[in-house]
């Protein structure tokens, strides 16, 4: 019972994180951020690349992860 708690509290914890990551943080490079999202399933990964564009749109790099859909003309 104990494990399962665990990761129940690691799920939520690592979940948390991306969702502050895509929808508040300002950095759009935080390490932890892009480590979590590039190892998300593609549909909730094209859903935070998107919303990374839309609220950084002067980026000039995209964050790793999101090359397939991120495409900066310099």
């Amino acid at each position: 019972m104990f494990l399962i708690r665990l990761l129940l509290v690691l799920f939520v914890v690592v979940l948390g994180y991306w969702l502050y990551y895509v929808f508040a943080a300002a950095d759009l490079y935080d390490p932890i951020g892009v480590a979590i999202n590039e190892h998300m399933p593609r549909t909730l990964r094209d859903l935070s690349c998107r919303t990374l564009l839309r609220r950084h749109p002067d980026a000039v790099q995209e964050p790793a992860g999101c090359e397939h859909l991120w495409r900066v003309e310099l």
